[in-house]
Formats: structure tokens, C-alpha cells, sequence
């Protein structure tokens, strides 16, 4: 495959779960806001502030203190055009490579994108704040989640399929990782316990498994669990198995730096017992966790669909 498909594909698929993500943060947010937050104790800022953190906004300026965070973080997360990460932003990259591999896609997919697109550029600030955000905002996570299993359903499981794997999961990891970094666990246990539960669409799966409903089996089953689809464990087992369909190389042994790091962040996230990882604190190692998820994702890229040198 080009290494330019490869990209296509990698960005398209990290750039649909990045719209997704960004979009149940701000509808679960903006509904505890409006039920639970005063904005004269504080903590309505701070649940924004820790709401751009999550989405990587992490060098904005300061929100406004009158009640209007809400409003301000919104628009930024959900149309900003001065970042690549808001929900617009993202539709818009994912659809412009889709459009340059339009030949490798299945028509079903091409128009999943192409009707989150047209939606997405549809919308603005004004008439979603007056409709209300949720309607906005649910409307892109089932666009985004029908994507995804258009893919599973109508591509070939092949190199095209595992490439969007990779970035879906890949972005996944990332934003989990952000997710959990942004959350004050240490100072409100159980709120910011379940408020992380419900940004990771985790309440129901959590509530099945776990006998002892505790903040610390809320941070270990959304870091450790095998079975959840968006737990820091699944993500990175469901990359390395499509590394390994990608490159051939036998399960357990790596042949690229990409490999080579996820095997690393695979074991500790495998055989870490979760006080131990947690032990520095929980923000701690969100941090070691974003940073080993950036050094993992320029890996991927330089390993599958390194740049083009242009021959002078």
C-alpha cells in the first residue's frame, strides 16, 4: 500500500474518534453542569477548565467568571477554527482524506464521512446554543459511531481496515489518557469518579462487572479492564494486533519502533498492578501515559507512512 493510503487512513480514522470523543465530553459535561454546578462556588470554572484539558486545550486563556464558561468552552471545542482538535476542525480533516483515497473506500463509508461533513459544516455557535448543545452534540457521536461500524461491516479486514483501526484506537488511548488526567479524584472521589465513568460511555459496563464500586475500581477498570472497548488496556492490545497483522511479525516479538513501544506500554499495562502505577499520583501518570501515546502515534507514522522525499 502507498504510504500516502496509509496516512489517509490513519489520520481519517484517529480524526472521526477525536470528533466522537470531543463531543460526548462536552455533552456529559454540559449536562452535569446544568444539574449539578453553582457558579459561585468555583467549581462550574473548574469543571470547564478540566473540560478543555480533556479536550488538549491545555494553553488557552482564562475562562470567564461570570457564568458564561460554558458558552465560551462550547464554541471553541465544538467549532473552533484556530485548532485542529474541535469538533468541526476534526470532521473537516477526516473528510479531506477521505476524499484523496476516495478509490479505497466503500461507498457506505465514503458517505458516512461525507453526511458528518455536511452536517457538521451545516452548524454553527448561535444556532445549536439556541436548539440546545445536546442535539448537536449526540447527532455527531452517532455519526461518528455509525462510521465506525460502516468500516468494520463493508471494508475488506485488510491493510485498509487495520490502518483506520490504528488511528480509532490509537486516538482512543490518547483521549482516555487525557480523560483521566483531567479529573480531580484526589480531591473529589466519587463526582469526578463518576464523571469520568460517564465520559468514557463506562457507567453501565462499570456498574456489571465491579462488586466494589469505589473511586480506585473506577481508575482500574478504565486503565486495566480486558473487555472494555475504551479501557487504556483494550486500546493498546487492539493496536498491537493490528501492527502485527500489518507487519507479520510473530505476536510477542517487534519489528519497528512502533512495535517495539506499544510491546513496552502493553506490559506495563499487563503486568503493573494498578497502586503501583498509581502510585505517584493519578495526574502523574496520565501524564506518562499522553506522552507515551505521542511518542507512540510519530512512531506509527515514521514506521507505515513515512513522508515523501522530494528528489531535487
Amino acid at each position: 500500500m502507498l504510504s500516502r493510503v496509509a496516512d489517509s487512513l490513519f489520520w481519517m480514522g484517529r480524526n472521526v474518534e477525536r470528533a466522537e470523543t470531543i463531543a460526548r465530553i462536552l455533552d456529559v459535561n454540559y449536562n452535569r453542569a446544568m444539574d449539578l454546578y453553582s457558579t459561585r462556588d468555583g467549581r462550574y470554572e473548574r469543571l470547564w477548565r478540566s473540560v478543555m484539558n480533556c479536550a488538549g486545550f491545555v494553553n488557552e486563556p482564562k475562562l470567564p467568571s461570570n457564568g458564561q464558561a460554558a458558552s465560551e468552552v462550547f464554541a471553541h471545542c465544538a467549532f473552533g477554527t484556530d485548532n485542529t482538535a474541535s469538533i468541526a476542525s476534526s470532521i473537516r480533516i477526516a473528510r479531506t482524506n477521505a476524499l484523496g483515497i476516495r478509490a479505497d473506500l466503500s461507498t457506505e463509508v465514503w458517505l458516512a464521512i461525507n453526511v458528518l461533513y455536511l452536517y457538521a459544516e451545516s452548524q454553527n455557535v448561535t444556532q445549536t446554543m439556541r436548539e440546545g448543545p445536546s442535539r448537536f452534540l449526540r447527532r455527531v457521536r452517532d455519526a461518528a459511531q455509525a462510521f465506525a461500524g460502516v468500516s468494520d461491516a463493508t471494508l475488506l479486514h485488510g491493510d485498509e481496515w487495520n490502518y483506520l483501526q490504528i488511528g480509532r484506537f490509537q486516538d482512543r488511548l490518547y483521549m482516555t489518557a487525557r480523560m483521566l488526567g483531567a479529573v480531580d479524584i484526589e480531591n473529589e472521589p466519587w463526582p469526578e469518579a463518576q464523571r469520568l465513568l460517564e465520559m468514557c460511555c463506562a457507567m453501565e459496563p462499570f456498574m456489571q462487572v465491579s462488586h466494589q464500586q469505589e473511586p480506585r475500581d473506577v481508575l482500574s477498570f478504565i486503565i486495566l479492564s480486558e473487555d472494555f472497548p475504551r479501557s487504556l488496556r483494550f486500546c493498546a492490545r487492539e493496536i498491537d494486533r493490528a501492527l502485527h497483522r500489518l507487519s507479520q511479525s510473530p505476536v510477542g516479538t517487534y519489528g519497528n519502533e512502533a512495535e517495539r513501544r506499544l510491546g513496552r506500554l502493553r506490559a506495563m499495562l499487563d503486568f503493573t498492578p494498578v497502586d503501583e502505577m498509581l502510585s505517584g499520583g493519578v495526574s502523574t501518570f496520565a501524564a506518562l501515559l499522553i506522552e507515551e501515546s505521542e511518542h507512540l502515534s510519530r512512531a506509527i507514522v515514521e514506521s507505515y507512512a513515512p513522508p515523501l522525499q522530494v528528489q531535487s
